[in-house]
């Protein structure tokens, strides 16, 4: 599929806290200014057949590619040019981090631990809950800027590996067990 640019979602479709009708009526936006963008929604579940409905009804179907379940995130995320998660609510998204350490720019919504991971503006952008208004601005913004998507991913990347690899879980322990003995 030579010349579109992906835009990818990892959730579970078991879930409407994953908000993916937020996902699609952002790409009916997305789609609109950027005729080449295609949709990539990898995950299984009970909600899988009303949001193709839904894709239907936005007029995206045909740019639109339910992948269900898939083992193969390292190349999806490769062949993604933008990162999505559209959720109301998380506790502290893996997605969102595996989309950084593919050194991929992120756009999710301001919940959870998402702040925790993404430094706005810099590896990626958050967005408020059910503002797909935004969220399509901010993926239109990294299409039409790839020089600027890659380097966010990259600074994502970055982030992953300072903050949240595991040498830096281990530095952290270390660090904990070295003050909490001193303390002793």
């Amino acid at each position: 599929m030579p010349g579109l640019r992906f835009i990818s979602i990892v959730a579970n479709m078991r879930h409407e806290v994953k908000d993916y009708p937020m996902f699609l009526r952002s790409a009916r936006r997305v789609k609109q200014a950027i005729p080449e963008a295609a949709f990539l929604l990898a995950g299984e579940g009970e909600l899988e057949e009303s949001l193709k409905s839904l894709a239907g009804e936005l007029g995206i179907r045909e740019c639109t590619f339910f992948l269900g379940r898939c083992e193969k995130i390292a190349e999806l995320l490769d062949i993604s040019d933008v990162c999505v998660l559209s959720s109301k609510a998380e506790g502290f998204s893996n997605s969102i981090l595996e989309y950084m350490a593919a050194a991929r720019p992120v756009v999710a919504t301001d919940v959870g631990g998402a702040a925790e991971a993404i430094i706005e503006g810099v590896s990626g952008y958050l967005v408020r809950s059910g503002d797909d208004k935004t969220m399509a601005e901010r993926i239109i913004s990294l299409l039409a800027d790839p020089a600027r998507a890659k380097a966010m991913g990259k600074q994502g990347r970055q982030v992953v590996e300072e903050r949240f690899s595991c040498a830096a879980q281990l530095a952290k322990t270390e660090k904990l067990y070295e003050k909490l003995l001193t303390a002793r």
